[in-house]
């Protein structure tokens, strides 16, 4: 006689157990997916609505903003913008300039320093910008329209006095370069003329002994300055409209 099925004497063949375990795993799988999935906010209101009533809440505020998730793999929260972020963005942009020493970043607590070179930035005794200068804030100019908290613009000189008609001292001179790089990054795209200061401290501020050619070069410099709150959940981007140019009261050229 042939042999009886073991399985049949046993109870439940063996591979009922692993199909139900698979069939268990699959039904968490999709109950996860689904909890990431995008949410209705009219659904889900009047979800809330059929539960206040069902259980007799009473409230005279309602509340139903909640994380939105765009699909089930990102979402769109309001991040928690940081000063790392913002170095992050700053370095991907001027990857090259960055490389090649022309431009310097760094950051001190709540704010980040880019600092320009300023015979890459302005011709000797100029405060108009040179074509390179204008390539480097033409890149930095989404990166201040995509992030919160203020600019400003920082003018600095080396102590030799100055010898021009048109600026009768190296306060004058850093002044009116922080305001060229202002005007030129209000001048297009959609910045907040809000958001915007320049600065010129000409000679007060070394960050080098002005005692050689390649210290004094390195007190010749022009520095936008992000400065953020210390409280990175309460900022957020203002975009404007327009072109933040329209906004701007004209700077009245230096006599």
């Amino acid at each position: 006689m042939g042999k009886k099925c073991e399985e049949c004497e046993g109870g439940a063949p063996g591979w009922m157990v692993t199909f139900g375990d698979m069939m268990s795993l699959l039904l968490c799988f999709f109950v996860v997916l689904l909890s990431f999935s995008t949410m209705d906010p009219a659904m889900y209101k009047e979800v809330s609505g059929s539960l206040k009533q069902a259980l007799g809440v009473q409230r005279d505020d309602i509340v139903y903003d909640m994380p939105k998730g765009i699909d089930i793999i990102s979402r769109t929260f309001n991040p928690v913008f940081s000063v790392d972020v913002l170095l992050s963005k700053i370095k991907s942009t001027i990857r090259l300039y960055l490389i090649k020493g022309e431009v310097q970043v760094e950051y001190k607590s709540n704010k980040v320093i880019l600092r320009m070179k300023n015979n890459m930035v302005f011709a000797p005794g100029s405060a108009k910008l040179t074509k390179k200068a204008k390539i480097i804030l033409d890149k930095l100019r989404p990166v201040i329209e995509s992030v919160p908290g203020d600019v400003m613009v920082a003018g600095y000189t080396d102590n030799i006095p100055i010898h021009n008609s048109k600026y009768n001292s190296n306060w004058s001179l850093s002044a009116a370069r922080a305001a060229a790089v202002v005007n030129y990054l209000l001048s297009k795209g959609h910045i907040d003329p809000d958001r915007m200061a320049a600065v010129g401290y000409g000679d007060s501020r070394p960050i080098a002994p002005n005692d050689t050619p390649e210290h004094r070069a390195l007190n010749r410099r022009v520095e936008i300055i992000f400065m953020q709150s210390a409280h990175p959940e309460d900022m957020t981007v203002k975009p404007v409209t327009q072109q933040g140019v329209k906004y701007q009261e004209p700077i009245p050229p230096i006599q």
